[in-house]
């Protein structure tokens, strides 16, 4: 089918999954939180190593949960376990305004949310568009990731008006409730899929043994534990560097455009290119931009910014396209899950790293060199993945 055909056709799909991981945890919990960490400082006394603290245990119980959550949505369908996902979602930014009076209950609840409302991450939502396109499946997948970008760029600043003009805990009741309305497009997805439960646990197990899962899940966590951790450091490195606090935002603001653009123009490339190849570019690219913010500092800071960007949104994308092209839809949401719960573990640890070599060296210069060198050995990682598998597509024929 040609690739307008196909939009023609499943143009709804991508809409609604846009719509959900933009309300779901990926779109709401990461990009709305410091909008409230002055207030839980002055309320709760948590100061940023706490905000740190809570993130990492949502990631670490986010990543736990996947498994389940993909096994789920192969077994039962989509629409289902993101539903439930987008009432846990909303539940837990209720408790935050509610019941949240102390640290240690800050981060139980945090950990809480990233256990529960696994089922709203973008799981549901890139099985079903991956198994309504083929042709176009990494525009298709780009475009669902846009919804993210999105989510962070217009929620934030109505989120931070309402808290300052009624209050932080007003500010969770409203995120609670646009976080509810993720329920819509999750009851829009597909139901039950067509392939039976055996024939997805072999497809599965077939997978987990080969050598192209292993290399697919060692290459995305290289990628992922080198660059993410540059992102929330990238302003304090500019800073550290001589640069106006003004212009680093301005720089910074970079990352972000890049990160949108780039998931439709690397989307749009993976159906055109080998997957493997345009992922290794991407990886050069970050490396190059890691090295020239090493050597030149705040000179070429924006070519720093816009790789770091295009990093991150090519990354998101090729997850889940080179997941559905290797080894198909129908264990598409364990597959996905796991690769997708390595990339959060390694991008939460991420900033660790980086902060703590920093703090040792004195400047991060060494840790964008270790990063670049990281970038290198998924670079290489990349190239060593064997051709893509044709034989998938009858069996993604029968899992839609």
């Amino acid at each position: 089918m040609p690739h307008a055909g196909e939009f023609r056709r499943g143009w709804p799909i991508v809409l609604v999954a846009a719509s959900g991981v933009g309300l779901g945890i990926a779109g709401l919990l990461t990009y709305t939180a410091g909008i409230f960490a002055k207030d839980l400082e002055i309320a709760i006394g948590l100061s940023r190593t706490g905000l740190g603290w809570a993130f990492f245990l949502s990631t670490v119980t986010l990543a736990m949960a996947l498994p389940f959550v993909g096994w789920l949505i192969d077994r039962f369908g989509a629409r289902g376990p993101a539903a439930f996902g987008s009432v846990a979602l909303s539940g837990g930014f209720l408790a935050l305004g509610t019941v949240v009076h102390s640290i240690p209950a800050y981060l139980a609840v945090m950990a809480a949310i990233g256990f529960l409302a696994a089922c709203s991450a973008p799981v549901a939502y890139t099985r079903a568009v991956s198994a309504a396109f083929d042709r176009s499946r990494g525009l298709a997948l780009g475009l669902t990731q846009l919804g993210i970008g999105l989510s962070a760029m217009i929620l934030p600043p109505i989120l931070a008006g309402i808290v300052a003009t009624n209050g932080w805990q007003i500010g969770y009741l409203a995120l609670s409730a646009i976080a509810l309305a993720g329920v819509i497009p999750a009851l829009s997805l597909p139901g039950k899929p067509r392939t039976a439960a055996p024939a997805a646990n072999v497809a599965v197990a077939a997978a987990l043994r080969s050598r192209d899962f292993i290399m697919l899940l060692a290459a995305f966590g290289t990628m992922a534990l080198s660059f993410a951790g540059l992102l929330p450091h990238f302003v304090p490195m500019l800073r550290e560097a001589g640069m106006a606090p003004r212009d680093a935002g301005l720089v910074a603001g970079a990352i972000g455009a890049s990160v949108i653009v780039s998931r439709v123009v690397v989307g749009w490339l993976a159906d055109r290119l080998r997957a493997a190849r345009l992922a290794a570019a991407c990886c050069a690219l970050c490396a190059a931009g890691c090295l020239t913010l090493a050597a030149q500092g705040v000179t070429f800071a924006w070519i720093g910014a816009i790789a770091l960007g295009t990093a991150m949104g090519a990354e998101a994308d090729l997850i889940g396209y080179m997941t559905a092209r290797r080894f198909g839809i129908a264990g598409y949401g364990r597959l996905y899950a796991i690769q997708y719960a390595s990339f959060m573990l390694m991008a939460g640890f991420g900033p660790l790293w980086v902060g703590a070599m920093a703090d040792y060296t004195g400047s991060y210069d060494v840790p964008l060199m270790m990063a670049a060198a990281g970038l290198v050995v998924a670079l290489v990682l990349f190239l060593r993945l064997s051709d893509i598998r044709h034989d998938a597509d009858e069996a993604d024929q029968r899992a839609r």
